[in-house]
Parts: C-alpha cells; sequence; structure tokens
C-alpha cells in the first residue's frame, strides 16, 4: 500500500470524537428550533399575564378612587347632607348603565 491510500492512524482514532461532535451538534439545532421558540412564547405569556394582574388592579384602584372624589364632591351640595353616598352612587350607577348600554348596542352585528 502506498502512503496515500493508507488510512491514518489518528483518523481512524479519531472517529468517536467526530461522531459525537456531529450528534452534539444536531442535538443542539434541534433544541434551538424547538426549544428557543417555546421559551419566548413562555416568558411572553408570563408577561402578558402580570400586566393583566396590574392592570386589573389599577381598575379597580381607579374606580375606588373615581367613586371617592364622586361622593366628596356630592357632599358639597346643600341638598346630600353629610356622609350620605347616595347621589354619587346614582352618578356612578348611571355612568354603567350608559357605558353597558353603548357596549351591548355596539356588539349588535351590523346589516347589511
Amino acid at each position: 500500500m502506498t502512503e496515500e491510500t493508507k488510512p491514518s492512524e489518528s483518523s481512524d482514532l479519531d472517529w468517536p470524537a467526530k461522531a459525537s461532535n456531529m450528534l452534539v451538534g444536531y442535538v443542539d439545532t434541534v433544541r434551538t428550533k424547538t426549544t428557543g421558540p417555546a421559551l419566548v412564547a413562555s416568558r411572553y405569556a408570563v408577561y402578558m399575564v402580570a400586566a393583566a394582574l396590574i392592570g386589573i388592579i389599577l381598575a379597580i384602584v381607579g374606580f375606588i378612587v373615581l367613586l371617592r372624589v364622586v361622593i366628596l364632591a356630592t357632599n358639597e351640595l346643600s341638598f346630600v347632607d353629610e356622609g350620605e353616598p347616595w347621589l354619587a352612587y346614582l352618578i356612578i350607577g348611571g355612568l354603567m348603565v350608559l357605558i353597558g348600554a353603548f357596549i351591548w348596542k355596539a356588539k349588535e352585528p351590523k346589516e347589511p
């Protein structure tokens, strides 16, 4: 055998390393194509849940502040006794009825 056709001894011994490197490369490729998008999606889902919870809490606190401001404003009227929130409840309730009626009207499909 000539030197050119004779397999080198180092390449015979190196095939397990080459095979394991190739396998690791394939596993890394599959992992980045599957796990990467899943991690990004789960991260966005967590952020959206956190934002929704913060938004709900802010809406509740905002409603309480609005109600308290309306109660304080209506207490200054002459026909409302001090500490009686009936007019504020009437105003806020009327607002909620109007908003609900507007949303109810908007939900109906428009006829062509």
